[in-house]
């Protein structure tokens, strides 16, 4: 019985956390901005070994892609250039980066993009 109780505390406890956090932290690590047709933005975060990062845009965009560079040496990591929408990377080691979002295609210009990742960076 004296288990139960720890691990009823330590839920309690855990929710609690994560009601107080997820709201600010979900405003502060999403970014959407507006791009033309070969317009970049970059963003600079500190990711997790494993981590995605993911991109997305509104129903005018037919080309998406996203490259990842190590903040420090300057060298892409990672990158998702196919002609889709929804491009993709992930994060080969913890560190910091910089996350490069590319509209290489948008029919009707500017296109709303949404960038965030797993763990938010």
């Amino acid at each position: 019985m004296v288990q139960f109780g720890v691990k009823a505390a330590a839920t309690v406890v855990l929710g609690a956390i994560a009601v107080v956090s997820t709201a600010p932290m979900a405003d502060a690590q999403s970014r959407s901005d507006w791009l033309a047709s070969g317009e970049t933005i970059t963003y600079d975060g500190y990711l997790l070994a494993g981590e995605s990062v993911y991109a997305s845009c509104d129903d005018d965009c037919a080309d998406l892609d996203i490259y990842l560079y190590d903040a420090n040496s300057g060298n892409l990591v990672a990158s998702d250039s196919l002609i889709d929408a929804v491009p993709v990377v992930v994060a080969p080691y913890e560190g910091n980066f910089f996350i490069e979002v590319v509209m290489a295609s948008c029919v009707n210009n500017p296109c709303a993009t949404w960038t965030d990742s797993d763990a938010g960076f």
